[in-house]
């Protein structure tokens, strides 16, 4: 999915797709946005950024060179 919120000078545009939409059956949508909504959409981008991310997995981490070591001969004893 590739989504833009612009602000549009004139009634032209030039859209620019990804590659990988080349071939393939894409829907274009316009519609006004309200103020309100990017201003809470902008926020909402902050919150799932890759570095609270990166914090959440290093903070959630589990340390495996605390965990026994086992070989498969143990499982039969």
């Amino acid at each position: 999915m590739y989504r833009q919120i612009i602000v549009p000078k004139s009634n032209n545009y030039l859209l620019n797709l990804p590659t990988d939409f080349i071939g393939r059956q894409v829907e274009v949508i316009a519609f006004p946005v309200e103020e309100n909504q990017i201003s809470e959409e902008q926020s909402n981008s902050n919150k799932y950024s890759w570095e609270n991310a990166l914090k959440f997995f290093k903070k959630n981490a589990v340390d495996f060179s605390k965990i026994k070591k086992w070989k498969r001969e143990d499982l039969y004893e």
